[in-house]
């Protein structure tokens, strides 16, 4: 009665992942023997074949925008499930096609009550469930995305798509399920933090319309590991980066043809050790399996192959760090300087900007390979140089990245130095929207704003400004730069600043230079 679930992201991040594209991680995934799948925000991140391109490019790629991850699914020997992931073009009201944002709200809001999803299509790589039956029980595992799938991945790749409120999308789909299955899980790219509890408010609204509606959730996106219950069922992840599973025993009385929820047993984030088992988690957790683990021949060939492809690119030098480089996702880094400095220096323009989301890791002390830095900036965002953009916007953006304690990640930034306050212990909805901007000049000295003094320049005085074209577009919640003109595209961030560190391999310093400074600490 073994079932093996993912619930997202299963390849991003790494360069022996990313390098083909996934198809190593799933020729593995095959061999493990999964069930079934979601895939999450970061399968779409890939776009077109090409593995240095993530979405469509004129004379470099196909036109096939979702390119990689509809021949992943090919490959799979398990389904990749969504049952909120539809494609605009097939959803109606009246009985005729209508104008959607991306999570299926039609422009008109008054039509909202008259849309149609009786006939509605994912697109064909996607399943909205399966049914499986093990030991003799029907088990229906059904998948939901993220709603907000859009804007964390590549846009482009996923304009023609819409992501439905999770809840209304499975309270559909359960209902006509009814009678089909005895057991009902979700995998779902929603999940708990220590502040947000989204997976679990989506659990406890679909308990409230249909009591017994669902008897596991399986949770991600979030990285954290957590073993919550919701009315009894359990909404568990595992944390991230193929650490940890997590473990959860459902009981199935055949006579009165019921879960019996109270009998429930689970275990999060057990850690993966191939020696022993996780001391942490007791028994229950490593119970049916054998220590130690013996290694897999199939699956040993596979990464040694994918070892040995990478192996000239990986261990190629760039730099050395005389301590760990770490990253700070609401306040200045070590690491966000060395990235900022770098990318202004290759683009020669004044400012440089990226957001911290994008930074995934730390670089490690000593020498810094690009394989260490792959796995910093795994994204292939093109550099996006704008040669004129309005003070305006760049206040606006600053205000943005100071007001931030959590809720979304602050703008680490070259060619500026900044003083703010801010206070994040009596944040409201883990934002200060009291904080304030203090005083920004340029490195050159040039005062750009001044509370104190009331001096500011004149909003439409401009200054150029190298970002990601991620944030250009208006990413990670910078909507203040959706709409700018972008005057050139250099190529992608990550390999200018390799190309940067190449030519005068820096060493690397742990320490902050105050570039953006909060005062009120």
């Amino acid at each position: 009665g073994l079932f093996l679930l993912d619930s997202g992201d299963q390849f991003q991040g790494t360069l022996m992942s990313n390098f083909d594209e996934g198809h190593g991680v799933f020729r593995v995934l095959n061999e493990i023997g999964y069930d079934a799948i979601i895939p999450g925000n970061h399968d779409y991140d890939f776009g077109p074949l090409g593995w240095l391109y993530d979405r469509v490019t004129p004379g470099q790629t196909s036109g096939d925008p979702r390119e990689v991850i509809a021949g992943l699914a090919k490959t799979a020997n398990f389904p990749m499930l969504s049952a909120n992931t539809f494609l605009k073009s097939t959803l109606l009201s009246h009985g005729r096609p209508i104008a959607l944002d991306d999570q299926c709200r039609p422009a008109i809001e008054t039509l909202a009550d008259d849309l149609d999803f009786t006939n509605a299509r994912p697109p064909d790589f996607l399943k909205p469930y399966v049914i499986l039956s093990k030991a003799g029980v029907r088990v229906a595992l059904i998948g939901l995305d993220n709603r907000s799938t859009s804007s964390t991945t590549t846009k482009e790749n996923v304009s023609d798509l819409c992501f439905r409120d999770e809840v209304s999308a499975y309270l559909d789909l359960r209902r006509r399920l009814e009678g089909k299955a005895d057991v009902f899980v979700i995998l779902m790219h929603n999940g708990d933090t220590d502040q947000n509890f989204e997976g679990s408010e989506i659990t406890r609204k679909i308990n409230a319309a249909i009591p017994g509606g669902v008897h596991l959730v399986a949770a991600g996106h979030t990285h954290y590991t957590h073993d919550a219950s919701v009315d009894g069922v359990r909404v568990i992840q595992d944390g991230a980066n193929g650490l940890a599973y997590g473990r959860v025993d459902l009981y199935y009385d055949r006579n009165t043809h019921q879960v019996r929820t109270e009998l429930t047993r689970s275990a999060a984030g057990i850690r993966i050790d191939p020696v022993s088992c996780d001391s942490s988690q007791a028994d229950f957790a490593c119970s049916q399996i054998q220590f130690p683990v013996s290694s897999d021949a199939s699956v040993d060939s596979i990464l040694n192959e994918m070892t040995t492809k990478v192996a000239p690119l990986a261990k190629q030098k760039l730099a050395v760090a005389l301590g760990i480089i770490r990253v700070n996702r609401i306040d200045e880094s070590p690491l966000g300087n060395a990235l900022t400095d770098a990318l202004r220096s290759a683009t020669q323009t004044q400012i440089a900007i990226m957001n911290t989301g994008g930074i995934r890791t730390a670089l490690p002390a000593g020498e810094i390979t690009y394989e260490n830095l792959f796995e910093v900036l795994p994204f292939q965002n093109q550099a996006a140089v704008i040669q004129r953009l309005p003070w305006k916007i760049i206040k606006a953006a600053l205000i943005s990245a100071i007001q931030t304690c959590g809720q979304y990640g602050t703008l680490v930034e070259s060619g500026l130095k900044i003083r703010f306050q801010r206070d994040c212990s009596a944040a409201q909805g883990i934002l200060d929207p009291a904080a304030k901007l203090i005083h920004v000049e340029t490195v050159d000295g040039e005062t750009l704003f001044d509370s104190k003094l009331s001096f500011e320049i004149p909003v439409d005085q401009t200054l150029s400004l190298a970002t990601l074209d991620f944030i250009a577009a208006g990413g990670s919640g910078y909507s203040m730069f959706a709409g700018t003109s972008v005057d050139s595209k250099p190529g992608i961030a990550r390999e200018l600043i390799v190309n940067q560190w190449l030519k005068s391999p820096p060493r690397l310093s742990p320490e902050i230079d105050h570039r953006f400074q909060n005062v009120s600490k």
